[in-house]
């Protein structure tokens, strides 16, 4: 048995696979891929070494994201890998990122993102092919991990401020719709997309909807409730309205879009937004302290 592979495998859900351990610079490596075979997801002759010595050697770090607090992202192409990859470094936000940055005491937190990005790829609904999770182990007697996110990278996509900026009134109107639509299929299927920002909704050329980023997502055994739908509703609310703050296009149509999308039932549909708009004065009072002590 390889040190430290009883440990890692102990924690890892059903349907996700430890397909490898390397050893690079004198620490652990350990490779986490989806245990059921899609035709989008990586094989055993995916070049892991390669993308683990890289990442590690700070090769493909998009600086100007990094200098904006947002973490290592890594763009990596070339070599012997097949297509162009994205590399997310997991982080602690809040108070927690003074302290302990990048460093975990488990994987459990990278593993839960990679199984739930997995079940919405199954779904039906778009987004960036998930490849893998590598932790780091930093030395045999170190007690913390560090962690990456691999995806595919989708060429050519804008993210959805661009496109709002740039698209006709149809195209809008569109993708709100879609916006709505696939929001209302997540939460049918019981998943809560806890960082849901514009930010986070990407636009691929032909026009569909990519959602992005399902760290700290949650899924549960069945649709979610109607105060765990209002509750995901309000983190898109606040993020909407920082888009507008900051100078962003959107009309009422585009709102009526993605609100029809979301609840086509008529009586549903006022029932839900009445209690929405009842909950968000509370909810921006109460936000900020929230972030501080909530984000780890």
């Amino acid at each position: 048995m390889i040190p430290g592979l009883k440990v890692m495998s102990e924690i890892l859900p059903d349907d996700l696979s430890l397909v490898s351990h390397l050893n690079v610079n004198d620490q652990s490596c350990f490779i986490y891929t989806p245990q059921t075979p899609h035709n989008f997801l990586v094989d055993t002759s995916f070049p892991w070494l390669e993308v683990v010595e890289d990442v590690l050697a700070g090769h493909g770090l998009d600086e100007p994201a990094a200098g904006m607090g947002r973490g290592a992202i890594f763009f990596l192409s070339g070599g012997k890998l097949p297509y162009p990859i994205v590399v997310r470094q997991y982080r602690h936000g809040g108070l927690l990122r003074f302290l302990s940055g990048a460093r975990f005491f488990s994987p459990r937190r990278f593993l839960a993102e990679l199984q739930i990005h997995t079940q919405v790829q199954r779904f039906g609904i778009s987004v960036p092919p998930a490849l893998g999770v590598i932790v780091v182990k930093q030395g045999a007697k170190s007690v913390f991990v560090n962690g990456y996110y691999v995806t595919r990278r989708l060429q050519e996509c804008v993210g959805l401020a661009e496109f709002m900026e740039t698209a006709g009134a149809a195209g809008r109107l569109q993708i709100s719709y879609d916006i709505g639509a696939g929001l209302r299929k997540l939460h049918e299927q019981g998943i809560f997309y806890t960082d849901l920002h514009v930010k986070n909704i990407l636009v691929e050329p032909q026009g569909k909807v990519c959602f992005i980023d399902f760290d700290k997502a949650k899924q549960y055994n069945a649709p979610l409730s109607g105060r765990r739908r209002r509750a995901n509703l309000y983190r898109f609310i606040r993020s909407v309205k920082k888009y507008l703050d900051r100078g962003g296009k959107l009309t009422d149509s585009d709102r009526a879009a993605f609100l029809i999308a979301y609840e086509p039932d008529p009586k549903k549909y006022d029932k839900l937004f009445r209690q929405l708009g009842l909950g968000l004065l509370w909810r921006h009072c109460f936000y900020r302290p929230g972030w501080w002590l909530n984000r780890s």
